[in-house]
């Protein structure tokens, strides 16, 4: 304290300058340092970028290994070089492949040589089994069903993409009102719609694993996309579906006029939900109808034996004493 107290004023804006001087050139030294950790972090990760870049070219440069890799790189080939389908009929296809859930841009190619593979084979086996049983009949017999085999080849595919996209679109339109129930949870929890998308679309991976990639695709369109509503017709036109096509109008609405989205997603939720509990109904109304003829051809006759088997055998028994 002695030797405070006999410091002049002079002295002490000599010690406050020489503080400030260091802790200026300890800051400058830290910002240096500092900024130089930044810059070589970058380098590192642009190296292993670039590194990264340079395995996948070196991979896709690579012949495939696997045999489906093979197989896939052949009917690419194959539907390359048949290009069977008219404008019309390959949208067709692409939309078909859409509502499958199959984006690749190789599918449609890969449809095509699936067409002319399943005509070639139905062909042959025309040949093989009905060809033989056809001797002594007419041409045009014998090129109506040539030609019918040919056009069923070609139609199969397609049949199987209706089936898949069937298929798909029921399971995606049974685990909507629990997805809707799940958004209005998010959006009262204060979440965007874009992030409620995404969170639902995580918390419903295992249990509806269609509508979560169609929910994830939609928050990952929205991060990019400005435009709300053409993401939200994109989902409804990807599905394909009346129940998601309201929920797209809903949210749209929604969105212009500002209204409540909470409000709207719970009443669509509860009016999913009412419809989801009807088409149980009706299809447990229709299971009486449907097991009637199994149930005649297969429990009746078991009944019947049990029932009036031992009652025959006696009687057969009897009268075989008898005379």
């Amino acid at each position: 304290m002695d030797i405070l107290s006999l410091l002049t004023l002079g002295q002490w804006l000599n010690l406050l300058g020489m503080a400030l001087g260091v802790s200026g050139a300890l800051l400058y030294l830290y910002a240096r340092s500092n900024q130089r950790a930044q810059m070589l972090s970058r380098l590192r990760a642009e190296i292993a970028r670039k590194g990264s870049q340079l395995t996948d070219v070196a991979k896709k440069s690579q012949p495939p290994r696997g045999w489906r890799d093979r197989m896939t790189v052949m009917l690419y080939h194959l539907g390359s070089a048949v290009p069977i389908f008219s404008p019309m009929q390959q949208k067709e296809v692409r939309q078909k492949l859409v509502h499958s859930g199959i984006r690749n841009v190789k599918a449609p190619l890969i449809v095509s040589a699936f067409s002319v593979l399943s005509a070639v084979g139905l062909i042959a086996a025309v040949l093989v089994f009905v060809w033989p049983h056809l001797e002594g009949q007419s041409v045009a017999l014998k090129l109506i069903v040539g030609v019918a085999a040919l056009y069923l080849g070609l139609l199969l595919p397609r049949l199987v993409l209706d089936r898949l996209a069937a298929s798909r679109r029921e399971r995606i339109q049974n685990s909507l009102p629990d997805a809707l129930d799940l958004l209005v949870i998010c959006t009262n929890a204060g979440l965007s719609m874009g992030m409620a998308l995404q969170r639902v679309a995580s918390e419903m991976g295992d249990t509806a694993p269609a509508l979560a990639d169609e929910l994830a695709l939609t928050a990952s369109e929205m991060q990019v996309s400005g435009d709300v509503e053409q993401v939200l017709e994109n989902l409804a036109e990807r599905t394909d579906l009346p129940a998601m096509r309201s929920m797209v109008g809903t949210l749209i609405n929604a969105l212009q006029f500002g209204t409540s989205i909470v409000q709207a997603l719970r009443v669509l939720a509860r009016s999913e939900r009412t419809a989801r509990m009807m088409r149980l109904e009706e299809q447990a109304a229709k299971l009486a109808v449907k097991i009637t003829l199994p149930m005649m051809l297969f429990i009746m006759p078991t009944i019947i034996i049990v029932a009036a088997g031992p009652a025959i055998l006696n009687l057969s028994k009897l009268l075989k004493d008898m005379f």
